[in-house]
């Protein structure tokens, strides 16, 4: 049975165009990974066997060097499009050179039908392995069995070629190049590269496909803007590591960080100096997030959250410390912020000894400690106070318990408040002793009478103080006096009773007299305690 030449040839031609043409379609111009080229490189190759069907026509030395240089142009159009799509700079000379050595080559030997047919073979070898050096090189880059495809096309276009030089060497020329229907040589190349032109075109969709899926994936799981994790994946990993952290007793910090007065930054510089300051605080952030199980994520905004698994107080606190340092040393001006540049602030918290109830309360310290370090004065570290979980403190966590520590930062700079101020810190801390593991009975009732007392005597005293300084607020501030004595003298009742719990006490005491309003409530009015 003979196989007519020429037909199979027209086959390769409508094959070659119609996946030259879907791939081409699938092509995205805005992402330009290369499909448009590698359509160029199949619709090039389809066009160099419509040029050789025309033997007859065009004449043997027109054919084959039209042929020719068509092949060679397309596997060049195969490496631009692997180097497009690996986002890698082309080396044009080293694609194109084989090109003008086919040019050469056919113009040097035309007499010499065997050594053109060697040398062509030849420069298509070279070609195929520099598209195969391309994917070896950067195979890791391509997720999926695309790259497996390619491969076996390649491997096929590269045995097809030595045939073709062997016979040329050992055999008859004129059989490489004739269109006869008794050629076997021309029906095994004809079927060989119908094959790769469909590996290689179902090879490279893959590969596009597949990283497509990929990017996807990662689309779904990062921020677009700064590249960390998302609100999505840090509540799963947030999850999944306060479950580990339990079951193998490792400590789990997480880091709350905000930049400070951020919105004046987008108010004055615009809202792209904004996203570019939000990146290149981001990179930071992500600097610190150094170990696998580490995970830098934007909470939302300009808020970011760093989740640190086994990594204890101290620690947590000097790395959130060495985060400030680093975002300050961005000199990113910002006129609104602390030192007129860009700084944060960062509210750190530590799940230790079931300290945390669930890893909710644990974010929930954490966007107090930071609410404490905003309020605080800015660029600044504050570590959570203690752990609350759903108005109960965690059963172990008594003998664990961090006191409140007075500190200089926290003075407003009039000697009677502040002597006040230590004096409530002093109560509350012999109070939590004995809520968790001291005296109880008669004794505790007598420490939670003496702090509401001084409490009640406190802002007293604080509103004489505020009112004779002129602060504009006095009267809203007596207010907010009024409603935590009230709390407080119900919670008496209620603790006499018996009826109130110690989770319930804790959160008045270390939340709402101390961290919400002595730390944070009145700094509002030291400025006009330090200008009277």
């Amino acid at each position: 049975m003979s196989v007519h030449i020429q037909t199979l040839l027209m086959v390769l031609v409508v094959v070659g165009m119609v996946v030259s043409v879907s791939v081409g379609a699938i092509a995205n111009r805005q992402q330009r990974d290369g499909t448009l080229y590698w359509a160029l490189g199949l619709a090039t190759n389809a066009m160099s066997y419509l040029v050789l069907s025309q033997f007859d026509t065009l004449g043997q030395t027109v054919a084959i060097f039209g042929a020719a240089f068509l092949r060679a142009c397309a596997w060049a159009a195969f490496a631009e499009g692997l180097y497009a799509f690996y986002s890698r700079p082309a080396p044009r000379v080293w694609i194109w050179a084989p090109v003008v050595l086919v040019f050469l080559s056919l113009a040097i030997l035309v007499d010499h039908l065997a050594l053109r047919v060697i040398s062509n073979s030849l420069i298509v070898i070279a070609q195929i392995f520099l598209v195969f050096s391309i994917i070896w090189r950067m195979g890791r880059d391509s997720p999926g069995r695309g790259k497996y495809f390619l491969l076996t096309g390649l491997v096929m276009a590269l045995s097809l070629s030595l045939l073709r030089s062997a016979v040329a060497i050992g055999g008859d020329p004129t059989a490489m190049v004739s269109p006869s229907p008794t050629s076997l040589i021309q029906i095994i190349s004809a079927l060989v590269v119908l094959a790769t032109m469909v590996l290689l075109s179902i090879g490279f969709v893959l590969m596009s496909k597949d990283r497509a899926d990929n990017l996807n994936r990662q689309l779904a799981i990062c921020d677009e803007l700064t590249g960390l994790a998302n609100r999505r994946r840090m509540n799963e990993v947030l999850s999944s590591e306060w479950v580990r952290g339990r079951r193998s007793g490792q400590a789990l910090a997480l880091l709350m960080i905000d930049i400070d007065h951020f919105k004046h930054y987008n108010d004055q510089y615009g809202h792209q100096a904004g996203d570019e300051c939000l990146r290149q605080v981001a990179q930071v952030i992500a600097g610190r997030a150094a170990r696998a199980g580490d995970l830098a994520a934007r909470y939302g905004g300009e808020e970011f959250l760093l989740i640190l698994p086994d990594t204890d107080e101290s620690d947590a606190k000097y790395l959130a410390e060495s985060l400030c340092a680093s975002v300050r040393a961005l000199d990113l001006v910002h006129p609104h912020s602390p030192g007129s540049m860009v700084t944060v602030s960062v509210g750190v918290a530590v799940s230790r000894d079931d300290l945390y109830r669930d890893a909710e309360s644990l974010l929930r310290a954490a966007d107090e400690a930071l609410y404490r370090a905003k309020h605080g004065g800015r660029n600044q570290v504050q570590v959570a106070l203690a752990a609350l979980a759903g108005g109960e403190v965690a059963p172990r966590a008594a003998a664990k318990l961090v006191q409140l520590t007075w500190r200089r930062a926290y003075e407003s700079g009039n000697a009677v408040i502040d002597a006040q101020h230590q004096t409530l810190f002093s109560d509350a801390n012999k109070l939590l002793n004995a809520l968790f593991g001291g005296p109880s009975g008669p004794e505790l009732d007598k420490l939670v009478q003496a702090f509401v007392a001084d409490i009640a005597h406190h802002f007293q005293t604080e509103e004489a103080i505020i009112t004779r300084a002129a602060y504009p607020g006095a009267a809203e501030h007596a207010e907010r006096h009024r409603a935590l004595l009230v709390e407080a003298e119900a919670l008496l009742v209620r603790f006499r009773a018996g009826t109130v719990t110690i989770g319930e006490l804790f959160q008045y005491l270390v939340h709402e007299v101390v961290a919400r309003h002595i730390l944070i409530a009145d700094r509002d009015f030291f400025p006009s305690l330090n200008s009277d």
